[in-house]
């Protein structure tokens, strides 16, 4: 019996950006320097839409490579790695999703 690998092609692309996205948030070196917490403050744009609390934004703004690895991986499912992107990205971008609606929930009920 052989035993038939995936082939890498177009759809292991998206491994490489679901990486870039977890790295675009992820504290580095003994300092946490983070990508998206820099490029934020040079452009003197917010880490969080209300002061020190409230959405972080660069959370959300991480859905730029989070809908690419996910419709990446949608088209070419017979790929090495697409099913761990497709399932990863997809539940990064339920939270982009969902992040956002929460707070504006809670205001509405409780505002």
């Amino acid at each position: 019996m052989t035993t038939q690998r995936k082939p890498l092609g177009l759809g292991t692309l998206s491994l490489l950006v679901l990486l870039m996205g977890l790295a675009f948030n992820f504290p580095w070196g003994k300092a946490n320097f983070m990508i998206s917490h820099y490029l934020l403050n040079l452009i003197n744009m917010p880490i969080y839409s209300n002061g020190d609390q409230g959405l972080h934004i660069p959370f959300v703004i991480a859905a730029i490579f989070w809908i690419p690895t996910f419709l990446i991986a949608k088209k070419y499912r017979a790929h090495f790695g697409t099913s761990v992107s497709y399932n990863v990205a997809g539940f990064m971008l339920l939270l982009c999703i969902i992040g956002p609606v929460i707070p504006v929930i809670d205001w509405m009920v409780n505002g």
